[in-house]
């Protein structure tokens, strides 16, 4: 790699963290500065679209606009994440902050969000530059894409639940969360066209059925949206071969005892909080 490698390299990374730094210290801010005691659900989904519009466009110029077409499903995933991950802080931390703890809290979650862009921001980058040449981070990006699809499952079911949408529109837009953000992983990870529709589905029926069975019982979202979380994890490693599936049956049999444990503990503390 020559210097002139060297310097854009870090000039992106410089870019990166800028933008990911400054997306969370906003929304530290804006929580902490909040006037109104609790924020209108229109309001969080208008804030959510904002960020996902500033970190689209922040890639772009992060990458000095040099980018593909494909690029733009990658831009378009680490954006798809501030947005989900606006949507959890927003209504996680909805009402106006009164106590220094609180806002401590806020911060500490904060600092691990931040975290989280700027390794979605990283994986973005390294799809984007494997697109122009071919570098061996690209195997570490796709285990980044996987990582952040499964928090976009936890921060998405969480926050359609916290709104209270009637079923007609909850269950539709949940399963359409969970085809999207799937299929932009697989995509991420090069899945064969033959493949890719029918594995997308059955990923986000896997954990729409889980969905399913927990989340009429109680009102304990943060445990509920644990579940189909989990479901996409197995549903992802079955079907691409990977880590438990690709190794032995026990491991296999440990996962879905794992499953069932959470599931049936997430029931009972449900149950409990009504």
């Amino acid at each position: 790699m020559d210097k002139t490698d060297i310097n854009t390299d870090n000039e992106k990374r410089g870019k990166l963290l800028f933008l990911a730094g400054g997306i969370s210290l906003a929304i530290f801010l804006s929580k902490v500065l909040q006037g109104d005691e609790a924020v209108l659900n229109w309001h969080v989904y208008m804030d959510g679209g904002i960020y996902f519009l500033i970190s689209f466009i922040g890639l772009l110029w992060a990458f000095n606009f040099q980018v593909k077409f494909r690029s733009i499903l990658y831009i378009f995933q680490s954006s798809f994440f501030v947005f989900s991950e606006i949507l959890f802080v927003e209504f996680f931390f909805s009402q106006k902050f009164n106590r220094i703890y609180e806002a401590v809290i806020l911060l500490l979650l904060l600092i691990l969000m931040f975290i989280g862009n700027y390794v979605s921001f990283l994986m973005a980058n390294v799809f984007n530059v494997d697109l122009f040449k071919k570098i061996p981070l690209a195997h570490v990006g796709k285990t980044s894409s996987y990582l952040i699809s499964l928090l976009m499952i936890y921060f998405l079911t969480f926050s359609f639940l916290v709104v209270g949408f009637p079923l007609y529109i909850l269950l539709p837009l949940i399963l359409l969360s969970y085809i999207l953000v799937a299929l932009l992983h697989y995509i991420n990870i090069g899945m064969e066209s033959r493949e890719l529709w029918r594995k997308t589905l059955l990923t986000a029926i896997v954990s729409l059925v889980l969905f399913l069975g927990v989340f009429l019982s109680g009102n304990m979202h943060e445990v509920t949206s644990i579940v189909p979380a989990l479901g996409y994890y197995l549903a992802v490693s079955m079907v691409t071969q990977e880590q438990i599936f690709r190794k032995t049956s026990l491991s296999f049999t440990f996962s879905m005892f794992l499953l069932l444990i959470i599931f049936f503990v997430s029931i009972i503390l449900n149950i409990a909080s009504m």
